[in-house]
């Protein structure tokens, strides 16, 4: 038994974040490539929705269109505390052989730039009211648009964003919108991480975002709390069947419990613990009460079920994450719009993990993205898509990035 658990403390420390060891390479430019999977919602009747003719949108789930993700990290410094700080930098190419559709692939699709500068006039003075609206009509833009699938994801030019940076600032830089343009490339983001050296219990939480150790969005300290691990590897003493992991995601505003759930045999025999995130994630503080930190800072106001609000890191967007397809989200998201089909096991996420070493062997993080359509007086009509409902949320695309793709040397020195 000492043998044993000698060897396993020489193991662990083997996983140390020591700058110019193996870990630390491993850590920097991962051996693993995974997987970016994009399913885009093409709305199939918006014309006869707009004309009235139709009481609900109906959409189709295209996709995926796959791309294999390259990421490192740069300007990473060792701080001498214990601690590493860094940006991400990740590299898209696009793989046609796993792709159900092409890239050019024409697409109607909720205009996110319209509609969000809709909801942002809201609040607006008249004058910029009047402006925001003829800015529009010069440019045709309305609710939807068409797009090839390429564009909407990775980014096109919009003269709507030079207006809005005129008249509402709110940290625009770009004429160019993408629904993942910010994850192809540097991130703009700074993490702070501990390396394990002064303890393994800490290795590869983030301590501070930006400098920060809160996001300034949320009521309490856990909730606002940075924490967790970027989700590519786990302090080893957290794999307990009892105690959850939690997973940072900038893009969705805060941290994420899984929970041990079972038993798998993962890749080439590799055996693994499965991790799902619980289906009380996107519930509203009715249904868990601990929720209720997640609701809106200034009005209190939660979304149903199924849905949470990311306008906090949307730059003021009206955006909402949920489960692709409105998975364990409330029946009437689900029926307001056609075309929606729920299915635990194409929907749900998990991570599969190894029980030592505890860094992930498997998995499939899957979250829709979503834009609330709000009614504005001077938009009613044909721009805005919304005729009787005080508000409508719409769906925009969905992803699940898998670990698919492994080399050589990850798979041999794998610990069975």
């Amino acid at each position: 038994m000492w043998c044993t658990n000698m060897y396993n403390n020489s193991l662990l420390q083997q996983l140390v974040l020591r700058e110019n060891s193996t870990a630390a390479e491993w850590w920097t430019r991962p051996p693993v490539f995974p997987l970016l999977k994009v399913h885009v919602f093409n709305y199939t009747n918006t014309v006869e929705f707009l004309a009235g003719k139709d009481t609900k949108l109906k959409v189709e789930d295209l996709g995926p269109y796959v791309y294999k993700e390259t990421a490192e990290k740069t300007n990473v410094i060792y701080n001498g505390d214990g601690t590493i700080s860094y940006r991400e930098h990740r590299y898209i190419q696009y793989l046609p052989e796993e792709s159900n559709g092409k890239p050019f692939d024409q697409v109607v699709v909720p205009n996110v730039v319209f509609l969000t500068g809709v909801a942002k006039n809201r609040d607006e003075s008249t004058f910029k009211q009047i402006g925001f609206k003829l800015a529009t009509v010069k440019a045709d833009s309305s609710a939807f648009m068409k797009k090839p699938v390429e564009s909407f994801i990775w980014g096109y030019e919009d003269g709507l964003l030079e207006v809005a940076k005129s008249l509402f600032g709110s940290g625009i830089v770009s004429s160019t919108f993408g629904m993942l343009m910010t994850r192809n490339g540097t991130s703009a983001e700074n993490f702070t991480i501990f390396s394990g050296e002064s303890s393994l219990q800490d290795l590869a939480i983030i301590k501070h975002l930006d400098g920060k150790p809160r996001l300034d969005l949320w009521h309490t300290d856990e909730c606002d709390r940075v924490g967790g691990t970027d989700g590519s590897q786990f302090p080893p003493h957290l794999m307990d069947r009892k105690q959850p992991l939690q997973v940072f995601i900038k893009s969705l505003c805060r941290k994420f419990p899984l929970m041990y759930d079972s038993e798998v045999t993962a890749l080439d025999g590799i055996p693994a613990w499965r991790y799902k995130i619980p289906n009380t994630v996107f519930a509203h503080p009715d249904e868990h009460k601990p929720n209720h930190c997640f609701c809106h800072l200034e009005s209190g106001s939660c979304p149903p079920s199924g849905l949470f609000n990311i306008s906090g890191c949307s730059m003021g967007a009206p955006i909402f994450a949920s489960f692709p397809h409105f998975y364990t989200g409330d029946p009437t998201l689900i029926e307001s719009i056609e075309g929606v089909e729920p299915v635990q096991e194409k929907h749900e996420t998990y991570a599969d993990i190894h029980p030592r070493l505890a860094f992930p062997i498997d998995g499939a993080s899957r979250f829709q993205i979503n834009i609330q359509v709000q009614k504005l007086g001077m938009f009613s009509g044909k721009q805005t898509a919304v005729r009787t409902n005080r508000h409508q949320t719409v769906y925009i695309n969905w992803l699940p990035p898998s670990l698919q793709i492994w080399t050589g040397s990850m798979k041999a020195n794998t610990c069975r």
